[in-house]
């Protein structure tokens, strides 16, 4: 009898010991970092054959319409950590929402172009559109635009107007994501940025009124072409997959992929490189 039930306790411990361990392995979960859908973020952290991405199996990603809504979701506690370009993570950082709650892991963890994708039916439009970005550097026009967003200058905005199905001839249409500062946004109801500031100087050495159609980032290539739409600008890393959709311009902007973590978040403090960050990556 004494032996039975010790043997029944022994079976009872080690049936508990076996709930508890599986308990701490399906307790367990994957880091989850927040990227603005369709962008270079997504495709670094998910991995990606065609952007040479090779990703990090070990981090869930959840995508949003765009990054501030994305720091909001790790400051809620919602995900961990934030992946976007490097221009856009700064002004983050900076602006009145986050400012001392977030910080920037300053080191470029990819290589990137922008550029503007022309509707691949309109070679004299590409051609133009190259003119006046070789145009406004050698005249510094762009210094003085990039000095304006980046330095904290007064902005006014542009203003757009409406499409028109009849003015097709005479419309200059651009698609955008107005939440990508400082490239692309919005003040009450003009369209601000570096993009749209060219924007405004294309249509004006067209001699065509500026239409700016503001939608989803994942929709502003594919829209090129359609809809009388002419040409996408929204901060657009150059990519094969893309250069399906349009041709692109001349690269008019070098850019990179960052970390945005909450302030008190010490992971990173102590990486000396992006290989350093990269690992950190790898290991939550």
């Amino acid at each position: 009898m004494k032996k039975s039930l010790k043997i029944a306790v022994t079976m009872i411990l080690a049936m508990a010991l076996a709930v508890a361990f599986a308990g701490c392995k399906t307790g367990s979960k994957k880091a989850v970092a927040g990227v603005q859908s369709g962008t270079t973020g997504e495709y670094y952290v998910k991995g990606d054959a065609d952007w040479g991405f090779d990703g990090f199996s070990n981090i869930d990603v959840n995508g949003y319409d765009n990054g501030g809504l994305a720091v909001q979701a790790m400051l809620n506690g919602q995900i961990d950590f934030v992946v976007i370009d490097a221009a856009p993570a700064q002004k983050l950082a900076e602006s009145a929402s986050f400012k001392g709650k977030i910080k920037v892991i300053d080191y470029d963890l990819t290589e990137e172009e922008y550029a503007f994708g022309v509707d691949k039916n309109n070679a004299e439009l590409l051609a133009k559109v190259n003119e006046i970005i070789a145009k406004i550097k050698s005249e510094g026009t762009y210094t003085t635009i990039l000095n304006k967003y980046f330095n904290g200058e007064e902005v006014t905005g542009v203003t757009s107007g409406v499409k028109d199905i009849n003015k097709a001839d005479t419309q200059f249409v651009v698609a955008t994501n107005a939440a990508f500062a400082p490239f692309e946004y919005k003040i009450g109801d003009k369209f601000a940025g570096v993009d749209m500031e060219i924007a405004k100087i294309i249509a004006d050495e067209l001699g065509m009124e500026l239409v700016i159609e503001d939608m989803a980032f994942e929709a502003v290539v594919t829209s090129v072409g359609n809809n009388g739409v002419d040409i996408a600008m929204a901060g657009l890393t150059v990519n094969e997959t893309r250069k399906q959709s349009v041709n692109f311009s001349d690269s008019y902007y070098n850019a990179s992929q960052k970390v945005i973590v909450k302030v008190e978040d010490k992971s990173f403090d102590g990486c000396k490189s992006a290989a350093d960050v990269e690992a950190v990556l790898k290991a939550k």
